[in-house]
């Protein structure tokens, strides 16, 4: 084909014809052109307008991902008009953005904790996890679970409700948890950079954490004797033990961090000597005095002090106290000032407080525990002069005071109330009404002093921590605005680390990243949150208050798991979970947008949550239309579609259905079309935020097609699955959504033995030893033909091997086999004296070509969805389908050129009956093939005898045969597990088809796609009585069963006595469970509590799909790798369990050699039994089998393996189409 020549970014390029801008420029390396409606297996749609490009000669810009190439265009792709459209666009789109993009308690952190994230994380159970994502932004989690004044909780949408969550308790809960510290952080390599830093307060700690992780060296200055500033010497140990700070300061520590007390800068070493020794120096060294009271004779009365000092003072020396103390001051520091006095045995403490207890700026919670332990609280009173009695306080003079107009803080002003003053006795006065900075020595070096405020604080820059001296920062109570609270001084010791960081090694300081808040146009109320049910706040368990006098033992000692759990439950989830991923706020960030330029008007929806599996909040919806169009190749109808026109136009489900009530699937992949947090997962599990996975790809093992997944694991138990991010790769709901079976089982965590009427956990080679022993004794009194191996096709080929093994080579029978299959009536080999082999005889490629499509026994939308995707590209490009099933669902009414519904089990009498047709038309000659003589022998087939007896109109068998006729390339789709529309010689008669229109030259092939993963795995490993490993012929008979059919009548008879079963549960049934009667044992393996384990002498713990690594056959013939993508509980695979239990047996259990073992045994049929991409060149011949076409429906099967199961609990099976006689 000839290429088209045109420049882009003034570069010449060949390209095919027919592209998109977007797709030479991608394909070329040319820019990164940002797209929000594009994904390149959907068609162009061109609605965002953020890939706009410049195209010479148009006055307009162009989509990109719409404008197709032309003979010596010319594109511009980046510049100033094109950079600012894009930006439009982008504001345009955010203009009507009512979201968050992070939680509302994110955002009211001061070091910008993600609580959300930790607060799901506790949820599911990750409290290590947990603490670690606290310490991305705070390393002192502990700590301020223990004093921070929760800046967080006040922002936290709950309160709209009730109350809000306990976050700051549950960070007390994952902080206090035994793991907690048990790990080493991570650091970067050594810069061989250090960084001085004055103070070892909660500003220099965290610069200290933050400079160490980064590898640069930090040494901390500390003039105390302990380390912690005024967290050890300002908050009594009742709130903040020191052990606990002991413990935070020791992990910082581990980043290499060296603090060195007892060295006072300014005295022991200048700050100059500082500046040359390090290349950096943060100075931090908080506010260590009180302010006055500012009334005569505070200085020099005995028995009048300050809050910061008493309780420095008694941090040290905590010698008890007497008489009456009165604290002035309505902060937190007068709340721990009056409560240290109170356990230091003062007769009576009284806080005096100039306003009321409702504009108290402490705790709110101190402000209760100080009411509990009895310290009265005298409201709209101040101090205007002090009472002494030979240079000791006897009382304080006191002004009564009333409230006026709010100040500057919002709070109404006190205002003294002429005439109304009085004394009030005391023995102790302490001024608790804030704290001074002391800079002595702090402030001078060679090159200047550094600035400082009006209040005695440096000048600093917000943003970096910068003062005025080149490489000096400064930060905490000393820096800016003053003394505030903890968390105020770790968002400063956070920001000095990283504008460190960047100054020291040249790097740009990373900007913040950029956000939407609901708040930016309003704050959001509880109507716009649906309905959420009230659910009482559970508060932090404390000492009684007996039992805190004269003591500093810990008020509150935390949550129980119970009170954790329920507060985890009570979060919102308001952030959005796509926060990483999300292109529109990825863009946004980008292009350097602008939420003011559009702001006005935004519409408001309520999130819908009414689907099992999907979440979808229209606020976030930017109309890019990729989840319809993805719904559109998924189904026959899209489930979802536009409704409403311009400003009012919304993505829904017609008239606003619920999406489980309409044609949805429950696929998920409108999720990963969506380019926002539109639409999310739901998650099978408490807990919902955008958190750090472990990401493995690996295949769903829910049925034989074998998709390949993304296992996202948050951790132990936890976890999703997504597609591989590859465009047009699609899951079904049971790839996307199945794990939620394997979390929400029981799971084995060990082997279990029965002991009487009850079972006891036993270890692996006591279970192992007493299965040996039991399973050979039976054969040795009844002979190894009474004892059997039963396994679940969803087994890897890896445990069926070693189950064949164990059968053969251990017990010494032959009866080995799968009850799921048996029960379904399958059996061994059916197409192999057709074709040779018993396997699809092509890949699903083969449908690309197609033009006639023939579906029997298969519902593809809710079997093989991946499959039924193909299926219905193929019809949309022009190819017809053919359906015949006994009950047709909704894909065959829409797509189907023919739908038949033969009755249960008739329907090869159908297909006999359009053979014929074909026959007697001279379409097809069996004379010409091998086998025909014997096949057209006795063969008399009446096409009004089959309507009749098939339950299919006369018109349909022929209208079937015309279709064939005036096809080129015909391809059978058949489910040979599938019981519910199974009848006799069905396989064989579309193996006969096959042959019948190859040899008239037409292209044909049949697929054969499983219900079951590894259905196809059970021949070729040889866990069948017919097969070895390779699928080769037994070279000895062994005792027992030497084809499945066989061994269902061995099943039947009732004359097994002993048995293993792998993965498979008949004792839940009637008459599987019948099949077992006369058992004297039975050993189990499974990786859940199932009837059959219940009824088992031993239980083994087996692993699902998603924790054994190993391989399986899909349908195609294709060998499929699975990996170990989540941890089984019990700690090893079921490979690992059956290597044990065969070398328990003395079988040599190396697995090593399958591969070699299998390419040896099936030669040059690998291609269709074991293909790891070898070419399928089968050259179409066989043999014609006849057919007698019986009329005989299979039972229903009940579900033998878990996927069955599964499917079992998940589809509602309706029966009014099933005509049964």
């Amino acid at each position: 084909m000839d290429k088209i020549r045109l420049k882009i970014n003034g570069k010449e390029i060949e390209a095919t014809p027919g592209k998109t801008i977007l797709e030479v420029v991608h394909e070329n390396g040319l820019d990164s052109i940002p797209t929000l409606c594009h994904s390149p297996e959907l068609e162009p749609y061109g609605s965002c307008f953020v890939c706009v490009v410049q195209v010479k000669g148009r006055g307009n810009l162009v989509p990109a991902c719409a404008t197709r190439i032309a003979q010596d265009m010319e594109i511009e792709t980046r510049n100033e008009r094109i950079l600012a459209s894009r930006k439009t666009a982008l504001e345009l789109l955010l203009s009507n953005h009512y979201a968050d993009c992070i939680s509302p308690c994110m955002e009211g952190c001061p070091a910008g904790v993600d609580a959300q994230g930790y607060i799901a994380l506790s949820a599911m159970g990750q409290y290590q996890k947990a603490v670690d994502l606290i310490r991305e932004k705070n390393p002192l989690p502990a700590m301020c679970a223990r004093v921070c004044v929760r800046k967080c909780e006040d922002e936290c949408r709950r309160m709209d409700i009730d109350a809000p969550v306990a976050i700051n308790n549950i960070k007390r809960f994952v902080s206090d948890s035994p793991e907690a510290y048990d790990t080493v952080p991570e650091c970067a390599p050594d810069t061989g950079k250090t960084v001085a830093i004055i103070g070892s307060g909660p500003a220099g700690l965290t610069a200290a954490w933050f400079l160490g992780k980064s590898g640069i060296k930090p040494v901390i200055y500390e003039a105390k004797e302990r380390t912690g500033g005024m967290l050890r010497y300002g908050i009594p140990e009742y709130r903040l033990p020191d052990e606990i700070l002991d413990r935070e300061v020791e992990y910082i520590c581990r980043t290499g961090a060296e603090i060195r007390c007892g060295v006072r800068v300014g005295q022991d070493v200048t700050l100059e000597e500082l500046r040359e020794k390090h290349d950096a120096v943060f100075v931090g060294p908080g506010a260590w005095t009180g302010k006055a009271m500012r009334v005569e004779g505070e200085f020099d009365t005995e028995g009048v002090v300050t809050g910061a000092d008493f309780l420095v003072e008694k941090a040290d020396d905590p010698a008890l106290l007497s008489g009456t103390v009165v604290v002035v001051g309505g902060g937190n520091t007068a709340m721990d000032a009056a409560r240290m006095a109170w356990r230091l045995n003062a007769d009576k403490v009284i806080v005096l407080y100039r306003r009321t207890k409702a504009e108290m700026p402490a705790d709110k919670m101190e402000i209760e525990d100080c009411l509990e332990e009895g310290i009265e609280i005298m409201e709209l009173a101040a101090p205007t002069g002090i009472i002494k009695k030979n240079g000791m306080i006897s009382a304080l003079h006191c002004q009564r005071m009333k409230l006026g107009e709010p100040d500057d803080s919002g709070r109404r002003r006190p205002v003294p109330i002429e005439g109304a003053e009085f004394d009030l006795p005391c023995d102790l006065a302490i001024s608790a009404i804030g704290q001074n900075t002391v800079l002595d020595g702090l402030v001078d070096t060679d090159e200047g002093e550094l600035d400082l405020t009006r209040w005695n604080t440096y000048v600093i820059d917000a943003n970096t921590m910068k003062t005025n001296i080149e490489g000096v920062f400064a930060g905490g109570d000393a820096a800016d605005d003053g003394p505030t609270v903890a968390i105020d001084a770790i968002r400063d010791g956070q920001k000095a680390a990283k504008a460190i960081k960047a100054w020291l090694l040249n790097e740009e300081l990373e900007p913040n990243p950029f956000v939407v808040n609901k708040e930016f146009w309003s704050k959001p109320g509880k109507a716009e949150l649906g309905d959420i049910k009230e659910s009482p706040r559970h508060e932090v368990h404390q000492i009684d208050v007996d039992d805190r006098r004269n003591n500093f033992l810990e008020v509150a000692t935390g949550f129980e798991p119970e009170d954790n759990e329920h507060e985890c439950d009570r979060c919102l989830s308001c952030g959005c979970v796509r926060f990483d991923d999300c292109d529109l706020r990825l863009y946004g960030e980008e292009y350097g947008v602008d939420m003011e330029h559009f702001k006005g008007y935004v519409r408001k929806h309520k999130v819908d949550d009414r689907h099992p599996y999907i979440s979808y909040d229209p606020n976030k919806c930017v109309l890019c239309a990729r989840c319809i169009r993805t719904c559109a190749r998924v189904l026959p109808v899209s489930a979802i579609g536009f409704v409403g026109r311009g400003f009012r136009t919304e993505m829904r489900p017609a008239m606003n259905d619920p999406l489980v009530s309409t044609s949805c699937v429950s696929c998920g992949n409108c999720i990963d079309a969506c380019p926002t947090g539109a639409l999310t997962v739901k998650f099978p599990f408490s807990g919902r935020a955008c958190l750090e996975t472990e990401d493995v790809k690996t295949h769903c093992g829910f049925c034989s097609l074998g998709c390949e997944i993304l296992v996202r694991s948050f951790g132990e138990g936890r976890y999703f699955i997504a597609s591989p991010g590859i465009p047009g790769e699609y899951l079904c709901r049971y790839g996307r959504f199945g794990q939620e079976y394997f979390i929400k089982q029981k799971r084995f965590t060990g082997p279990t033995a029965k002991d009487g009427y009850s079972y006891s956990p036993v270890s692996f080679e006591v279970a192992n030893e007493r299965i040996v022993e039991s399973l050979k004794q039976v054969a040795d009194e009844h002979g190894p033909e009474s004892v059997a191996v039963f396994v679940s096709p969803e087994l890897t080929n890896e445990e069926l091997y070693l189950a064949g093994r164990i059968a053969r080579e251990g017990i010494g029978t032959n009866n080995i086999g799968s009850l799921a299959i048996l029960s379904g009536g399958g059996r061994s080999g059916v197409l192999d004296p057709a074709f040779g082999f018993t396997s699809s005889t092509s890949d699903r490629s083969c449908l690309e070509n197609a033009d006639l499509i023939i579906c029997n026994n298969t519902s593809l939308q809710s079997d093989h969805l991946i499959l039924a995707v193909d299926v219905i590209q193929a019809v949309k490009e022009g190819a017809k389908l053919i359906v015949s099933n006994s009950a047709l669902d909704s894909m065959d009414q829409h797509l189907a050129a023919l739908a038949v519904d033969p009755m249960r089990g008739r329907a090869s009498i159908f297909w006999n009956a359009v053979m014929q047709v074909l026959i007697d038309d001279g379409d097809v000659s069996p004379a010409d093939i091998d086998g025909g003589k014997e096949f057209l022998l006795n063969r008399e087939v009446s096409v009004e005898l089959s309507a009749a007896r098939s339950g299919a109109e006369e018109s349909d068998i022929y209208e079937t045969a015309e279709l064939i006729r005036h096809s080129e390339n015909v391809v059978f789709i058949h489910s040979p597990d599938r019981a519910q529309g199974s009848s006799p010689d069905d396989m064989e008669i579309f193996a006969d088809l096959v042959l019948l229109l190859r040899e008239a030259g037409k292209v044909s092939d049949v697929l054969l796609p499983r219900l079951i993963a590894n259905s196809a795995g059970l021949e070729v490993m040889g866990a069948d009585p017919a097969f070895l490993p390779g699928r080769s012929a037994p070279a000895e008979k062994l005792p027992g069963a030497s084809t499945s059919q066989e061994l269902w009548q061995i099943l039947e008879a009732g004359t097994i006595r002993a048995a293993l079963i792998i993965g498979e549960n008949p004792l839940e049934y009637n008459r599987p469970g019948s099949w077992f009667r006369n058992t004297d044992f039975i050993a189990a393996m499974d990786w859940t509590d199932t009837e059959t384990t219940r009824f088992a002498d031993v239980t083994l713990p087996g692993s699902t799909f998603l924790e054994t690594p190993g391989s399986r056959c899909n349908f195609e013939g294709n060998l499929i790798e699975y990996a170990k993508a989540v941890a089984p509980p019990s700690g090893k695979t079921g490979v690992e369990v059956l290597e044990a239990l065969a070398g328990a047996f003395g079988i040599d259990a190396s697995v090593e050699s399958i591969d070699s073992i299998v390419r040896d045994k099936l030669g040059d049929l690998a291609r269709f039994y074991w293909n790891t991409g070898e070419e399928r060149n089968w050259d179409g011949r066989g043999m014609l089998i006849s057919v007698s076409a019986d009329a005989r429906a299979a039972s229903i099967q009940p579900p033998m393996t878990h996927s069955q199961e599964y499917r079992k609990e998940i589809l509602e099976i309706g029966t009014e189409r099933f005509r049964v006689i």
